[in-house]
């Protein structure tokens, strides 16, 4: 039964993902050059499609703080280019909030094992929270979403 709960969990956060826009996540992963973008999606689509399923899975947005999780302040998180912080008003847009965009995965690296899950605040948004998943869960669910694809 316990296994009957995880698949239908790892499910519904595999379609929750899909509908993300590939191409407005990844594009900062390139140092916003369509053109670099363009050439490795053609050169390396297999990569380029796990990338983006990676990017996918980082997040989602919640009304309360999954246990075990440390918040931080969405003003705390940086741009990856600029180095510029975000407002405290910042409005999560699931469908092109890009993990490359931003220095998520410094958060993430703060702690020795990759398995924490990492929380932010985000007052102007729809939903309080936005969980930036672990490490290990983003693996899990790129591979997971990658072989579906593969198997379709």
């Amino acid at each position: 039964m316990k296994k009957m709960v995880i698949i239908a969990a790892l499910l519904m956060a595999v379609a929750g993902v899909k509908a993300q826009d590939c191409e407005a996540i990844m594009l900062p992963y390139f140092g916003n050059d369509a053109t670099r973008m363009a050439r490795y999606q053609t050169e390396a689509p297999y990569k380029f499609e796990w990338r983006c399923a990676y990017a996918k899975a980082a997040f989602y947005e919640s009304d309360t703080v999954p246990a075990g999780a440390d918040v931080f302040q969405i003003s705390e998180v940086k741009e990856a280019h600029s180095d510029k912080l975000l407002n405290s008003n910042f409005v999560v847009d699931m469908n092109t909030l890009s993990y490359y965009a931003y220095n998520f995965k410094d958060f993430q690296l703060r702690y020795p094992h990759v398995d924490k899950v990492v929380c932010f605040s985000t007052p102007g948004s729809a939903h309080p929270y936005l969980v930036l998943r672990s490490v290990v869960e983003m693996h899990s669910l790129a591979n997971e979403m990658t072989s579906n694809n593969e198997s379709n």
